[in-house]
């Protein structure tokens, strides 16, 4: 039993500290789309890497041409440019986080 407790508290630590980005902005001016998200439990290390975008439409996919990430305070702040897109419906983007696969939805 006193295992299992043990189990159940590590687990909600993980959870807790699981990375979860949140979409701040999105644009799709000078030829490019660039998204910007934070994450508010960065910690010291965060890497971002294999950013795809999904715009929805038709199944096509697109790399990131670039990804720049900043950590100040535990927060890291992201900002991911592709190629210019002109259609878009409900976009995703997928990427990893610290090796971790992650999805989240586009905000517009």
């Amino acid at each position: 039993m006193r295992n299992f407790i043990i189990f159940l508290i590590l687990a909600a630590i993980n959870v807790a500290a699981y990375a979860k980005p949140h979409c701040q902005g999105f644009n799709n001016y000078d030829n490019k789309v660039t998204i910007v998200f934070t994450d508010d439990k960065a910690g010291n290390q965060y890497t971002v890497s294999d950013v795809i975008l999904i715009p929805s439409w038709k199944g096509r996919e697109y790399k990131a041409a670039s990804v720049r990430t900043t950590v100040e305070n535990g927060v890291a702040t992201v900002t991911l440019v592709f190629p210019h897109i002109t259609q878009f419906s409900n976009p995703k983007v997928t990427l990893r986080i610290n090796g971790k696969k992650r999805t989240f939805k586009v905000c517009q």
